[in-house]
């Protein structure tokens, strides 16, 4: 039998005015799923509404966890055969420096796989005659 993934769920926030039911069925079906042994626990990350590269707060801690991960989910997406969707590159001004800096917004809801360690899926994806959304990728656990 296949050991069963381990998964991170990133939000962009924690209780959008539009997404907050959708945020809260997908918490408690994770629960449920690792209450049942179908998954080897789950973990539950902050996005923001995105990262700049090139900004300071990139150079954090959270910000280079983003940034990795998209990079990773990117390079997981190219070797896979899929396409990330949802993922959206945004022009952002800053208020601040009176620049414009460009951004990655990740979706309001990613779900990341992995197994032993490695990445093995992430939703939303799609393949080219398919969408995998999140919700589609937990059923399929």
């Amino acid at each position: 039998m296949t050991e069963p993934p381990r998964l991170e769920l990133y939000l962009r926030s924690l209780a959008p005015a539009t997404g907050r039911d959708q945020q809260d069925r997908v918490v408690r079906r994770l629960h449920d799923l690792d209450g049942d042994g179908r998954i080897k626990g789950f973990d539950v990350r902050l996005c923001g509404d995105c990262v700049c590269p090139r900004a300071e707060t990139a150079r954090t801690d959270p910000g280079r966890r983003l940034l990795g991960r998209y990079e990773r989910f990117a390079e997981w997406a190219e070797e896979a055969g899929y396409d990330l969707t949802g993922f959206e590159r945004r022009e952002v001004d800053s208020v601040l420096t009176g620049t414009t800096v460009t951004g990655i917004a990740f979706p309001r809801i990613v779900l990341a796989e992995y197994r032993g360690g490695s990445l093995t899926f992430v939703a939303p994806a799609a393949d080219g005659s398919e969408t995998v959304t999140v919700q589609d990728r937990l059923d399929s656990l």
